[in-house]
């Protein structure tokens, strides 16, 4: 339920003073004009009390004199006034400049420590503050862009990786290839040696790939059994994606004490055809998997198909 009370109606008594000031036009928008006003009621009011009781004990003529050394003295000081209460603004200015800077670029103040009245409070209170709210931020995006189970990115943050990928090959010409890979049998796995087996086959996987790609490309847990690595373009690449595969096929899991299962992948890789986003690049991806996994049924070993080399047409994209 929304609140109906205005916000800051608690403190709105103890800006008394302010709410006056802010009345008038010319000064609503400005705390320094604010400043300046009451420094001029300050100065002047004083000075014109002054020299009025001057004006009638002397008289205008012989009050002359002094009334004009008065006026420039008091023009002066006006204006030095002015000029302080400028720089003793500025920790303000560079608390809220401090603010928006983060809000609008995420970038973390320099703000000095070590002044001990309000505005250095502020400054160091703003900073603590920033500092504080960027490490909860850091904390909170590690959480929703990784896997649980695995600690690789999830499909989240692999969605946005080959996002920026995409985005990055058009603008450069420069295409990359997409392996995605699925765990065979991981059903049977699991109906065999419980849930917390097919769990432990894909953590395991899940820590063979991460040692085994290469710099500079990445991976991320895509849900259930399935995985996704981003390569980036290579010669090499059916030598660069086999080794992969034989890395978790040479490995295999401990499911309980004692209790070892194979584990097999069905891996399919697509090249990036410009101008099909990445819904296009999945796709051709998926049906080179939905081959490698027939193969896989066929002999129960692992097999990698290349999407490039399957005669099957290419699937038509959803409009939209």
């Amino acid at each position: 339920m929304v609140s109906k009370v205005q916000p800051g109606t608690a403190v709105l008594g103890r800006m008394a003073v302010y709410r006056l000031f802010a009345r008038f036009a010319p000064l609503r928008t400005s705390l320094a004009a604010k400043l300046a006003a009451a420094a001029f009621a300050g100065v002047f009011l004083p000075i014109a009390v002054f020299a009025a009781w001057l004006a009638f004990r002397s008289g205008p003529v012989g009050a002359y004199p002094a009334l004009a050394m008065l006026l420039f003295a008091g023009i002066g000081g006006f204006l030095a006034l002015l000029w302080l209460i400028r720089e003793l603004l500025v920790p303000v200015e560079l608390t809220a400049r401090a603010l928006r800077d983060y809000i609008d670029r995420r970038r973390l103040p320099d703000l000095p420590e070590g002044f001990p009245d309000a505005a250095g409070t502020l400054m160091e209170d703003t900073q603590y503050t920033l500092r504080q709210l960027d490490e909860a931020i850091h904390r909170l995006e590690g959480v929703s862009d990784t896997d649980e189970l695995t600690g690789l990115y999830n499909r989240r943050a692999g969605e946005k990786r080959l996002a920026e990928e995409v985005a990055r090959a058009e603008r450069d010409l420069q295409g990359f290839q997409l392996a995605l890979l699925e765990v065979a049998g991981l059903e049977a796995v699991a109906g065999r040696h419980g849930r917390g087996a097919g769990d432990a086959c894909i953590a395991h996987v899940a820590a063979v790939l991460q040692s085994n790609v290469r710099q500079g490309d990445w991976l991320a847990r895509w849900g259930g059994g399935e995985f996704v690595v981003g390569l980036h373009r290579s010669q090499a690449l059916k030598s660069v994606v086999g080794r992969l595969v034989a890395a978790v096929e040479s490995s295999p899991c401990e499911v309980a004490p004692g209790v070892e299962v194979a584990v097999r992948i069905a891996c399919g890789v697509a090249e990036y055809r410009f101008g099909e986003g990445s819904a296009g690049l999945l796709a051709d991806a998926a049906h080179a998997v939905d081959a490698a996994k027939t193969l896989v049924q066929a002999d129960g070993a692992s097999h990698t198909c290349h999407r490039s080399e399957l005669d099957m047409p290419r699937p038509a994209l959803a409009a939209g």
